[in-house]
């Protein structure tokens, strides 16, 4: 029997590449295909689904096929800001994204923005997307726009979202869009993130569902509870039964069955 590795198991944030054990479903592949078509996609469902996983996971494989695939986490935009400060700190998060997949600007983010002050903030923002970002960087581009649900609260960013909707519609008659998709991920439906009824709703992209594991999906998570195949076989049918295949509450208890049997473990190599 192989010694049960409680750590084999994300109970908690991301699985970060080199860590943890990723567990790929249906979802995976469907994302993975609409980014490299190009195609506006959104994940939208309950927390600790394993969204963060799936686009971290995702965003990585796109960088191995040669496409820009970059993060801007939301929730680094802060919500007691202005609309200037926000719009400003996403292309600086973006610029920032750049970098680490060593694709540099060669504008400054925050001295374009402030020579630009006589366009509004969403203004400005789809110019510097369509102006600076599309004419710099020539290869295909897929940002990633995570905690979208954290823009709930804020009353100025119906504009953020009717400038994503521009850049998809825009393809037909500027073939540059064609380079440029989003993928936004966070706890809301499409028809939260537009809250002016007077204007068009969010209608732009293609839904991916992120489901729960299925057992055989979720058999590699057999391999941290360090037990004999028929019996792992047999735990596994129980862990699922208890959790129906919830991605947090399957590594969870997989996580405690193996804190308990690595104890057992110890006892029988102590005894003997």
């Amino acid at each position: 029997m192989n010694t049960p590795n409680p750590g084999f198991y994300t109970v908690g944030g991301p699985v970060q590449a080199g860590s943890g054990v990723y567990v790929p479903r249906k979802a995976d592949g469907e994302l993975l295909t609409l980014c490299k078509e190009g195609t506006f996609a959104y994940v939208l469902t309950a927390r600790q689904m394993g969204k963060s996983s799936l686009m971290v996971r995702t965003a990585e494989r796109l960088a191995n096929d040669g496409i820009v695939s970059v993060i801007v986490d939301l929730q680094g935009s802060g919500k007691l800001v202005s609309v200037d400060q926000w719009y400003l700190n996403f292309l600086v998060s973006l610029e920032e994204a750049l970098d680490e997949q060593d694709v540099e600007l060669d504008t400054q983010v925050r001295k374009w923005w402030q020579q630009n002050q006589d366009l509004g903030p969403s203004k400005r923002f789809s110019v510097f997307i369509e102006q600076v970002l599309l004419a710099e960087v020539t290869a295909a581009i897929v940002i990633f726009v995570d905690e979208i649900d954290t823009t709930l609260g804020t009353d100025f960013t119906d504009d953020f979202f009717v400038a994503i909707r521009y850049f998809a519609v825009s393809r037909a008659v500027k073939p540059m869009f064609k380079r440029l998709s989003f993928v936004l991920i966070g706890v809301a439906t499409p028809g939260d993130l537009i809250h002016d009824r007077q204007r068009t709703p969010f209608n732009v992209g293609q839904r991916v569902d992120l489901t729960d594991f299925t057992l055989l999906e979720a058999w590699p998570l057999a391999e941290g509870l360090g037990l004999p195949q028929p019996e792992a076989e047999r735990v596994m049918e129980w862990v699922m039964e208890w959790t129906g295949g919830h991605p947090y509450l399957t590594q969870q208890l997989c996580q405690a069955l193996a804190e308990i049997s690595g104890e057992e473990y110890q006892e029988q190599t102590w005894t003997k």
